[in-house]
């Protein structure tokens, strides 16, 4: 059953972290993944979202086995590892999975 990763983000180091994005979608195809969407936030229709928090993505997984795998891969591996420490030094983030059931 497929899997998502929505992130919550907000960018404060554009230049990183626009090397960051063009360097994931290798990691992401690894796993399994892909890339629904990202983007800015245009209006928030229900409850609130903290106002730093400005860029959303949305991944999809086979399932979440390989969506956590995907996150805890810099555990095995440096260029990975590599990857979650520019995005960690790029961004603020908050990273959840979503089961698709």
């Amino acid at each position: 059953m497929a899997a998502f990763v929505i992130a919550h983000l907000e960018v404060v180091d554009s230049e990183l972290y626009a090397e960051y994005r063009q360097r994931l979608s290798g990691m992401l195809e690894a796993f399994g993944g892909k890339m629904l969407g990202r983007g800015d936030i245009v209006d928030v229709i229900g409850g609130e979202t903290p106002s730093e928090h400005h860029r959303i993505i949305a991944m999809e997984f086979p399932n979440v086995e390989q969506a956590r795998g995907w996150h805890t891969a810099p555990q095995d591996s440096p260029e990975y590892a590599e990857l979650q420490e520019m995005r960690n030094r790029s961004a603020n983030a908050v990273l959840t999975i979503v089961s698709g059931d």
